[in-house]
């Protein structure tokens, strides 16, 4: 067992209290994110600082404008502010697995400024796999969480860019979009923060000219998949998940609170088809975004 390992394990024990003690994660989604960290922590200290730094910042976007989404999303904010396992794992379980791959296979280190390790494609891939992943999921929550804040209501693209009441499922506006944008390179910054320190500061920037491209096009790349990511979420968002809106008290509400509100006899609208919920729209854009990233990755790196 590594001193690497034994750190990152005490540092994520101290975000599971944490995160029981702010009530940012419920005890069961503290606990799934103790077994994810874990796993991820094996391939090396670069996966696990990505996923806290996802953590942490969509943490913090969540927590910004709560008085706004409270007023748009009703009881439905207050009862998901604390994530629970199932949300957890839909952000978390699928780069958990590519660790493992990863570690089993290549053994420590993300290592994306050697030369040698470029040349693995199949390496290559399967870090493109990860970054993607999680280059996805932050760019979603920015996404979600600050642009909400838009001045201009959002649109369904699906619908011919039709406005529609914030906090619909799918809608996306220009500012969300472009907080997706930064939500996406706000990661891969990350990424290669983590990689330069891999390689050795000094040995960064004694590299030749190929090493600050592949830099410069993972920064690039970020932005990219973070916008492909939020186009995935809205399209699935829009068309397989139910969204309830209460035209009389104008905030959404949840399915459960549907016939409530009919008896109340208020006014609802509905959009989208009662196919999957947030964490499964959120598992399979994760997933099909970070196929998308190997494919790109493996191309340009």
């Amino acid at each position: 067992m590594s001193l690497e390992f034994i750190i990152l394990e005490l540092i994520i024990g101290m975000i599971f209290f944490g995160a029981i003690k702010t009530k940012i994660l419920t005890v069961g989604g503290a606990f799934a994110a103790l077994f994810v960290g874990t796993l991820i922590s094996l391939s090396g200290f670069e996966y696990f600082v990505i996923l806290a730094a996802f953590f942490f910042s969509s943490s913090k976007a969540t927590n910004i404008h709560k008085q706004i989404k409270t007023q748009l999303l009703g009881k439905s904010y207050l009862k998901d502010k604390k994530r629970n396992a199932i949300q957890v794992f839909s952000k978390s379980l699928f780069p958990s697995i590519i660790c493992l791959i990863i570690y089993k296979k290549y053994g420590k280190g993300m290592h994306l400024f050697d030369v040698d390790n470029v040349n693995n494609k199949f390496k290559v891939f399967l870090d493109a796999l990860f970054i993607g992943f999680f280059e996805s999921a932050n760019a979603d929550t920015w996404a979600s969480e600050l642009g909400i804040s838009s001045k201009e209501l959002p649109v369904l693209i699906l619908n011919g860019f039709k406005p529609v009441p914030k906090g619909i499922n799918g809608a996306i506006s220009k500012y969300g979009t472009f907080c997706s944008i930064q939500g996406g390179l706000f990661i891969s910054l990350v990424v290669i923060i983590c990689n330069i320190f891999r390689c050795g500061i000094l040995n960064f920037f004694k590299s030749d000219l190929n090493i600050y491209l592949i830099a410069l096009k993972i920064l690039i790349s970020g932005g990219i998949i973070g916008f492909i990511g939020s186009l995935i979420d809205s399209i699935l968002g829009q068309t397989v998940q139910l969204s309830i809106y209460n035209e009389t008290k104008k905030c959404v509400i949840e399915k459960e609170n549907e016939e409530e509100s009919l008896k109340n006899g208020d006014i609802l609208k509905y959009y989208g088809k009662d196919i999957l919920n947030n964490s499964g729209i959120n598992l399979l854009t994760g997933i099909f975004t970070a196929l998308i990233s190997g494919y790109i990755t493996t191309k340009i790196i």
